[in-house]
Parts: C-alpha cells; sequence; structure tokens
C-alpha cells in the first residue's frame, strides 16, 4: 500500500509540557485511519499543527503525494488537499446550509458582483447528495436540522472542490453529538468516500466505532506514538490496554433492595415540548438507563424533570417531596442533583476556577457571618480533587483550562457535595476519553452504593448497558419499552428506538 501522508519526527512544546514528542504517522489512499488516545495524548495538537494552528517544533517533516508538506501552515495544508472537519462544525445556527456552505468556500457572483444564489444553492444541493443527504432542506436554518445534517453540511463545506485536488479528510470527534442511527448515515458517507481514494484521518473517545470504520489505528499516549496497527489485530479489551498503559478493572456493582419502600425520583404523566406523558420511577441505589433517538424526548427528559425547562403538566417528586413547575432551586433543595448534556454551555464557568466550579451549586457551607471563608473552601476544593483524582495545578485554575474528562469529573464533584438523594446524569461520559469515562461510570456505581438513586441519559448504548440496572426507551415522547438483566442488548436497544408506538413496543 502507497503512503498518501507521511509525518515524521513532529514533536510540539508548549512551555512546562510536551504534547508531541517525535510522532511519526502514515496514512494510505482508500483507508481509515484512527488516532486515539486519552485526553492529553496528543490527538488534537496533531491535528491543529497539520490544520496550521500550531507551529511544530524544529525537526520535523511530512509529504503528501510525495509532495513536500510545510506542517504548521494552514494554506499550504488546504492547498496540498487536506481538509477538517472540526468537533464544533463551524456552523452558525442562524444561516441555512446555501449561506454557511457559501460563507466557507465562497460566493459565486454574478457581473457587478452580486451573489448568484440560485448557483450557491444548486452547488449546496448536489454537494450533500453526493455524500447521501438528499434529504436536507438547504433553505432552513441549520439550528433546525438534525445533527447529522449538520455534520453533513459541515463535510459538504470540507469537501468543496474536492475532485480538484484533495487528498485527505480529517474528522475530529465527529460523532459526539449524534445518536446511532444518525452515526450510520455519517459512515456510510465515510466508505462512499474511501472508495473514490480518499484517506480519513478519523479521531474518536468511541471505540466501538474505531473498530466498525477504521482501517488502521495509531495509538498515542502522553505524547508519543504507542504503536500503529490495523484494526483488526486488536480487540477492546488491548486497545484499552495500549491507550492507557495498564488494564482497567472495575468493581462488582450490587442490585438495589427489590422489597425496600424507600422514596427516590418519581415522575408522574410529565409532559412538555417532545415529552408527552412519562412515568417513571427509580428507587434509592437503583441506575435507571434511559436511550432514544433524536426527537424521541430523550434530550428534553432530563431538563425538564430538573425544571430547567418548564412542563406543560405532571409531578416530579424527590424523595418524597414535590418540586414545583419549572423550580430548579427546588429541586436542589429537595434533594436533586443535576449534571448537563452541554458540559461547556450549561455546565462550567470556563474562565472561573476549579474550585469555584465546585462548590457553585451550595456556598453556604463555607459561610460565616455574612462572609465566604476562602480558606475551608479551598480545603474542602483539595479534598475533592484529591477524591475524584482531577488532574489540575490548582483549585484556582480556570477550569476551562482543563481536559474535558476533568472538567466533567469537576460537575461530578460539584453534584456529589450536595449528598443528592436524586442525580440525573444527561450525556455524563460525552466527548472524554476512555479513562476519564471508566471513573465516571465508576462514581455512578459509587453513587447508587451511597444510595442516590440515578437517572442516566445517554445516546451511547453500551454505556447504559455497562452501568444501568434497567434502561428505558423513549420513542415518540412516551416510554415505549423497558429492558433489564440479559435482555438489555444493543440489538434489542436499537430495535426499541425504532418501533414508531409505544403499543408496537409491547
Amino acid at each position: 500500500m502507497s503512503k498518501l501522508l507521511s509525518v515524521h519526527n513532529l514533536s510540539k512544546t508548549f512551555p512546562g509540557q510536551v504534547a508531541l514528542d517525535d510522532v511519526t504517522i502514515h496514512l494510505v489512499a482508500g483507508r481509515t485511519h484512527a488516532l486515539v488516545g486519552q485526553n492529553g495524548s496528543g490527538k488534537s495538537t496533531f491535528i491543529k499543527v497539520l490544520s496550521g494552528y500550531h507551529q511544530p517544533d524544529p525537526g520535523a517533516s511530512a509529504e503528501l503525494a510525495d509532495e513536500p508538506l510545510t506542517l504548521g501552515d494552514g494554506r499550504a495544508a488546504h492547498d496540498a488537499g487536506i481538509r477538517f472537519v472540526h468537533q464544533d462544525l463551524g456552523l452558525v445556527d442562524a444561516l441555512n446550509s446555501v449561506e454557511n456552505i457559501s460563507m466557507g468556500v465562497g460566493y459565486t457572483t454574478r457581473r457587478g458582483g452580486r451573489i448568484n444564489w440560485r448557483a450557491d444553492t444548486e452547488r449546496a444541493r448536489t454537494g450533500l447528495a453526493d455524500l447521501g443527504f438528499t434529504d436536507i432542506d438547504v433553505t432552513l436554518p441549520v439550528g433546525m436540522l438534525a445533527p447529522s445534517q449538520k455534520t453533513a453540511i459541515a463535510l459538504a463545506r470540507a469537501l468543496h472542490d474536492w475532485e480538484k485536488n484533495a487528498h485527505l479528510l480529517v474528522l475530529d470527534e465527529p460523532t459526539a453529538a449524534l445518536p446511532g442511527a444518525d452515526v450510520e448515515r455519517l459512515f456510510a458517507a465515510i466508505r462512499l468516500l474511501k472508495e473514490r481514494g480518499v484517506a480519513i484521518l478519523y479521531v474518536s473517545h468511541h471505540l466501538d466505532e474505531v473498530f466498525e470504520i477504521a482501517d488502521d489505528v495509531t495509538i498515542l499516549r502522553d505524547g508519543q506514538r504507542v504503536t500503529t496497527m490495523p484494526t483488526s489485530d486488536l480487540d477492546h479489551e488491548r486497545l484499552i490496554e495500549l491507550m492507557i498503559g495498564h488494564r482497567l478493572e472495575r468493581s462488582a456493582r450490587n442490585a438495589p433492595d427489590a422489597s425496600s419502600q424507600a422514596q427516590g425520583l418519581t415522575v408522574r404523566n410529565l409532559t412538555g415540548t417532545t415529552v408527552t406523558g412519562v412515568d417513571l420511577d427509580v428507587k434509592p441505589g437503583e441506575i435507571v438507563g434511559v436511550a432514544g433517538i433524536t426527537g424521541s424526548g430523550r434530550e428534553a427528559l432530563g431538563p425538564l424533570i430538573t425544571g430547567q425547562l418548564p412542563s406543560d403538566a405532571g409531578e416530579v417528586v424527590v424523595a418524597g417531596t414535590s418540586i414545583g413547575n419549572y423550580a430548579p432551586r427546588e429541586a436542589i433543595a429537595a434533594g436533586m442533583a443535576f449534571v448537563p448534556a452541554d458540559r461547556s454551555t450549561h455546565g462550567v464557568i470556563p474562565l472561573s476556577s476549579v474550585g469555584h466550579n465546585l462548590t457553585l451549586a451550595d456556598v453556604r457551607r463555607n459561610w460565616k457571618r455574612g462572609r465566604l471563608r476562602h480558606r475551608t473552601e479551598t480545603e474542602e476544593c483539595l479534598e475533592w480533587v484529591e477524591r475524584l483524582s482531577i488532574k489540575t495545578t490548582g483549585v484556582a485554575t480556570p477550569i476551562g483550562a482543563l481536559s474535558g474528562g476533568n472538567q466533567q469529573k469537576v460537575l461530578f464533584g460539584r453534584s456529589l457535595r450536595l449528598g443528592p438523594k436524586v442525580l440525573v446524569l444527561d450525556e455524563p461520559t460525552s466527548g472524554i476519553d476512555v479513562a476519564a469515562k471508566e471513573q465516571i461510570l465508576e462514581l455512578i456505581d459509587n453513587s447508587a452504593r451511597d444510595g442516590s438513586a440515578i437517572l442516566v441519559i445517554s445516546t451511547d448504548t453500551d454505556e447504559l448497558i455497562q452501568v444501568a440496572h434497567r434502561i428505558v426507551i423513549m420513542v415518540g415522547g412516551e416510554i415505549a419499552a423497558e429492558l433489564s438483566g440479559s435482555d438489555m442488548t444493543p440489538e434489542n436497544i436499537e430495535r426499541a428506538q425504532l418501533i414508531t408506538t409505544k403499543a408496537e413496543a409491547r
């Protein structure tokens, strides 16, 4: 197999940190090459050097299609035929598909400089159709589209004029916000590109995706390349071991006491946005998973239960205390804690310190005579940092400087320090690496052992199977099916998610 892109001896040093240490990687045309590793392993730095955002240390070199490639030069990368789709996609939700694509690749103009919207609209439709997406209304604001459709728009923009000289497509966490069915649509587009001889560099925390779509895999650890090998020569356990340097072990999880009459979370006839009449019970010590495709009501259930969104009807009860509609303060006072799905928007305050992000849900315990006791607050935060193994230079460090996994652990610490009777977790491991994911799942297990009633809402079916005592599946705004024990399989969850009515699910 001929090498399309070769990167040799790539190092990148920041003050006090070696992000990449003498990394060499080769990519082959017509193959998908996965780049995996924990947060901080160097994946993002590698992509940023390739895209021209960072300059490499002296001594690095690269060739693409047998021609020298200047690393750290964005224009050189584009001219050489490298295209990028980053995790945040870089779309403007208020603009439609035509405008988003044209804004990225340039507008078609008539004489006099006026924009030829007809030509730009046809270009957008053709580009999306070439990727197998013929169902997108290109006149709608992209904020109204499904996650897979947004990803397709970013792909179409990246692949503009692909046939002229483009060779390599870099996908950075492309499925971070996609449910299972939408992931398959993206994979179909990737396979189509591979058939045309395109090389794909695929970065993902989801190891199941790596095994499904990647031909080869390179593992980075602490800035160094551990190995590169065909994906077919690996299994999950071996890949994880190579990523973190040792085997992972999780302690056994005990099922809750079925005879207990203690009250945890009770939801009755909850209705609002895409949720229509949900009834749900979670006992103390029980972990209940919630699955469902986009639009099923899954994504609205957590915010409705916790009072972040107003409900139209229904009741939420925490350990016997009824919570008012649209009343998150009441929910917290009753013993509910919540970790949101969108960490960056609804979870952390990036410029605020690790300590402040840990304690902001309840600062009263560190107040005395109307003043905040900073010393006791700092001592408490240091205890939580140690307890949760949060990697930070100190509790005064801005939380935005931490990796995604460590930010997520801060959010868990914020919730756990409340001693919650009910813990609602929405996409608790989204965008974090495998080691941090295992630590988060262990925290969930431990919280259940401590008596919390836990609701885990996730698009990751393997995660739900791993952590939950039972799983409910939402369809059309309702709970359409419930699985437990040996019935909790990916196939059964997928089947239930595709059923269109509650009656059929039964």
